[in-house]
């Protein structure tokens, strides 16, 4: 039986008593561990980032649509997706094209039911492609009112020159019932990567 990264953290959980950074750290370490041990038939983790990257430089071409200040950094577009879909290897990820677990209550709209809420009035919205999901991503960032204090912040960093995405990532905490957990747990996962050199090899 395969296991994703968040089935095989809750498998971990209960059996352990970790205290908060112990438990942070064996996270990170699974998670990476992901990054470097897919099965044959899974997306591996460079694939994964490559076509995020490709999708994301096509939706960037329109320079009039997507001026640098609306331009989400791909580092940041490759972190959450990894986190929401598994490196794209999630159940909504491979029937849906859902890379960022973004959720439709219209009936109307293609969707996929969660196993464990099939009766549920919202489901996964069903994309065309990655590159669709990725666009929808982006749309949801830069015209959504949760994410008025991300657009900001991202005006701001371009404006002066210096972009960090994992300072942009405060921003997010709407994006997850989690919160401030969902942040934390995506700033470690952006600077296990940057400290692996990851996103340096994409391309």
């Amino acid at each position: 039986m395969k296991l994703n990264l968040q089935q095989l953290i809750l498998t971990f959980k209960p059996r352990l008593t970790l205290n908060k950074l112990m438990y942070k750290k064996l996270l990170i370490l699974l998670f990476v561990f992901f990054t470097v041990n897919a099965n044959a038939d899974d997306v591996t983790a460079k694939e994964f980032a490559d076509r995020i990257k490709k999708c994301t430089e096509s939706i960037y071409s329109n320079i009039e649509e997507f001026p640098p200040h609306k331009q989400v950094p791909v580092e940041l577009i490759i972190a959450q997706g990894a986190h929401e879909s598994a490196w794209g290897n999630s159940r909504f990820a491979k029937e849906g094209n859902n890379l960022f677990g973004v959720r439709t209550y219209d009936p109307q709209i293609p969707q996929i039911k969660a196993k464990g809420a099939p009766n549920a009035k919202w489901g996964l919205r069903k994309y065309d492609s990655w590159c669709h999901s990725v666009r929808d991503y982006l749309d949801i960032l830069n015209n959504h009112p949760r994410y008025e204090n991300f657009r900001e912040e991202l005006k701001f960093q371009t404006e002066t020159g210096t972009v960090t995405p994992v300072q942009l990532i405060l921003h997010l905490g709407a994006w997850s019932e989690q919160g401030d957990k969902y942040i934390r747990l995506l700033q470690d996962i952006m600077l296990g990567l940057y400290q692996r050199d990851f996103f340096k090899n994409i391309g």
